[in-house]
């Protein structure tokens, strides 16, 4: 495999010390890669309240990883800190994860050699298990490698969680589109492929995903993501996805609050979503009523 020179990029928003912590265990699992070739690693602070900068600075991992921090203040949400991290970084490779989460040790390496079998724009599988032991799901729990992937839809589901992509691609693409509080992520690999881009799906290199505590963080992760899927609906007409129909969402949002057995995350997540895609879906005329 020919050595590429690659540039991390992990949007970050560091509210408390806990957090802080979680983006340790992160840079921690980026100096145990087995990727051969020189990697950098550009973490784009969205105006964490938490001084990132000071801590990344003295960070004991710039002992063995070349660290960057940059101000990625300028709008709010993941997408406009990893469009900042993406112009400042200097890899052929972008590869981007989040700061609260854990890459496995052949992440950088699979990834890397993924996107040199001929595609432009690829993320891998991620697993809800490892890290999430005290926390659980039971109803929506992250799905298996092989059936991570939604089946009959437009194009490959890309996640920022795990997403790589040729530099010049990102930038012709004119990155990811701030104007989404969630799904940006979609949205930039439908339109990747909408411009004849090559998409791929890597079920291994695989990332540890770390679910939210507390309804509350829930509900509003899953809000987002139902108004960003509405937008996807009416952005990429049958794109494969789920259609909304308002009778099944009010369902939805009538019988959560009393299912037995859900974590308080995952009810927070799916409240949310039901609530997301009816707003979404009225507000980007996407629902359909029966």
């Amino acid at each position: 495999m020919t050595e590429r020179s690659v540039s991390i990029v992990i949007p970050t928003y560091i509210g408390t010390a806990e957090s802080r912590d979680l983006l340790d265990v992160q840079l921690d699992a980026l100096t145990r890669q087995d990727y051969r070739g020189k990697f950098d690693v550009v973490i784009a602070d969205n105006g964490s309240p938490i001084d990132v900068r000071t801590h990344i600075e003295n960070h004991p991992a710039r002992n063995r990883l070349k660290v960057e921090w940059i101000d990625a203040s300028g709008a709010s949400g993941a997408a406009f800190a990893r469009n900042a991290g993406a112009d400042r970084a200097s890899g052929e490779i972008l590869l981007f994860c989040d700061h609260d989460d854990r890459v496995y040790p052949n992440w950088v390496s699979r990834m890397v050699e993924f996107i040199d079998e001929g595609y432009d724009l690829t993320c891998s599988a991620v697993e809800g298990d490892s890290l999430n032991a005290e926390n659980p799901r039971r109803v929506a729990a992250i799905p298996a490698p092989d059936k991570f992937q939604p089946p009959g839809v437009y194009a490959s589901v890309i996640i920022g969680t795990s997403m790589a992509c040729r530099a010049e691609v990102y930038r012709k693409l004119g990155g990811q589109d701030v104007s989404f509080a969630a799904n940006e992520d979609l949205e930039f690999g439908w339109r990747a492929h909408r411009e004849g881009y090559r998409l791929g799906y890597l079920p291994e290199a695989l990332v540890a995903y770390r679910y939210r505590r507390g309804f509350r963080p829930g509900y509003r992760q899953g809000r987002s993501r139902g108004i960003g899927l509405a937008r996807l609906n009416a952005e990429f007409p049958g794109n494969g996805l789920p259609e909304i129909h308002l009778p099944e969402v009010l369902l939805r949002m009538i019988r959560l609050p009393f299912t037995r057995g859900l974590a308080a995350e995952e009810r927070g997540l799916m409240i949310g979503l039901a609530v997301g895609q009816f707003r979404g879906g009225l507000r980007h005329r996407t629902m359909h009523w029966i």
